[in-house]
């Protein structure tokens, strides 16, 4: 009874309405012009008329990205943290990245396949990874998980690097700028990228941490 009144946590059913948001937003990713099919889910609440546009593909992409941070909020508030609670909210933005990714760059396959290596050498380090690396002598790392990534560096990383640059590629792919002048959407681009990379280098470091700690004790 407990491991079912756990699988409806509060955090956990936003976690599945993300979820309904990823289906959708896949649905409208392509050129509208090329998608004339119907498309229907009922998942307990939720049933969406059908808008042939891009901008229906990010308004559910970003809903549900943006959901990430509320789902967080809400198990801290109504104090349900749980185990299974954290392993759906990471396999949710990896699913949503990774597809993401493999459909507007060709290096996606291999920036979606570091987030899962690095995901399972995280959750191999247990619930309290955040603390273990906050305390690292790398000084990357440990400025990156400050306040847990609630830092300038943190948002950098977190918000423009990992979460931004796949939103951003797509809008610069699909011409969707909403009257944003192409100088700014390029700077925001290359913050994006900055990001990234610094993501890239925290990743890289975890699972070095894994293999050389763990898999080679």
């Amino acid at each position: 009874m407990n491991k079912i009144h756990t699988l409806l946590y509060i955090p956990n059913l936003i976690g599945y309405f993300r979820i309904c948001l990823l289906v959708l937003a896949w649905h409208y990713f392509d050129d509208p012009k090329e998608n004339h099919c119907y498309f229907r889910i009922c998942l307990l609440v939720l049933a969406w008329h059908y808008f042939d546009d891009p901008i229906v593909f990010l308004t559910f992409y970003v809903i549900q990205v943006l959901l990430d941070a509320v789902d967080g909020w809400t198990a801290r508030y109504f104090n349900q943290v749980s185990k299974f609670g954290e392993f759906l909210d990471i396999v949710i933005d990896n699913i949503g990245r990774g597809i993401l990714w493999t459909r507007i760059a060709s290096i996606g396959i291999f920036i979606t396949s570091i987030e899962w290596i690095t995901f399972v050498a995280l959750n191999n380090h247990g619930s309290d990874w955040k603390l273990k690396l906050s305390s690292s002598n790398d000084l990357i790392v440990r400025n990156a998980l400050k306040n847990g990534f609630q830092t300038p560096f943190g948002f950098l990383i977190i918000v423009l690097g990992t979460h931004g640059l796949p939103i951003i590629m797509y809008m610069m792919k699909y011409r969707v700028i909403f009257e944003m002048s192409y100088l700014l959407l390029h700077i925001i681009h290359i913050l994006c990228i900055i990001g990234r990379l610094f993501s890239f280098y925290c990743e890289i470091y975890v699972i070095f941490l894994f293999i050389s700690e763990d898999l080679l004790k």
